[in-house]
């Protein structure tokens, strides 16, 4: 995964100068709704559209957004739709699959699509710290369930801290197989900048817990994200 997305990382600062080359442009910024994999319980606005190789969502009308993500996925669907419930309550649902051959958190790239849904609860939202819980199921050729937490801490304007654990059993193993997984890393959002930001973290690969000597593959976790208000 980390060998292509330093690329996009330098088309997105390219893209921000070019943008803030011209007077005459003004960009209203949003925000992604997701932590690094897992996501967020707020969903977008109407016309509030986030591109990133991890998610590209845009708001509906009526609390609603449609969603995909490039590079492995988010709450385990790779494209789909998110509706907001309340404030602090979204659902989503949609196909499960890794369309990159080195995805590989929770869908392994070589297992064919499925069907994926995700229930997200805010537990905790505020300026400084928040913290949502994600419980999700895939059916059809993988029958799964699991939960996955995501943290956020801000103590600056400039960054923010994430973390994140995730957690599935895969029925169609047998035995049923226990997955594990975790990520960690920062979350950098230029003032200067409000439409852009930029996350980089250390992802520790999904493992089965109850398999003897499985081992452990840990990764680099590079985006960029635009999140923005078209009309």
């Amino acid at each position: 995964m980390n060998r292509y997305l330093p690329h996009s990382i330098i088309i997105s600062v390219l893209f921000a100068a070019t943008v803030f080359g011209e007077r005459d442009v003004k960009i209203t910024a949003s925000k992604p709704t997701h932590y690094f994999y897992t996501p967020t319980a707020s969903v977008n606005p109407e016309n509030h559209l986030v591109l990133s190789l991890h998610e590209v969502s845009f708001g509906l009308p009526q609390h609603l957004q449609v969603q995909a993500s490039l590079f492995d996925n988010i709450g385990r669907v790779n494209f789909g739709a998110k509706y907001g419930i309340a404030d602090d309550l979204a659902v989503g649902a949609g196909a499960a699959w890794s369309l990159a051959s080195f995805g590989h958190h929770g869908i392994k790239h070589e297992d064919a699509a499925r069907f994926g849904a995700y229930l997200c609860y805010e537990i905790v939202q505020n300026r400084k710290f928040e913290a949502s819980v994600t419980g999700h199921t895939q059916l059809f050729n993988h029958n799964s369930i699991g939960c996955d937490l995501g943290l956020m801490a801000t103590p600056s304007s400039m960054w923010s801290a994430i973390g994140e654990v995730g957690t599935s059993i895969d029925f169609t193993d047998s035995p049923a197989s226990f997955w594990f997984n975790m990520d960690g890393g920062l979350r950098v959002h230029p003032p200067s900048i409000p439409f852009l930001s930029f996350d980089g973290g250390i992802d520790i690969v999904e493992f089965v817990v109850n398999t003897p000597h499985a081992g452990t593959f840990v990764t680099i976790y590079l985006d960029a994200i635009f999140a923005m208000v078209v009309k």
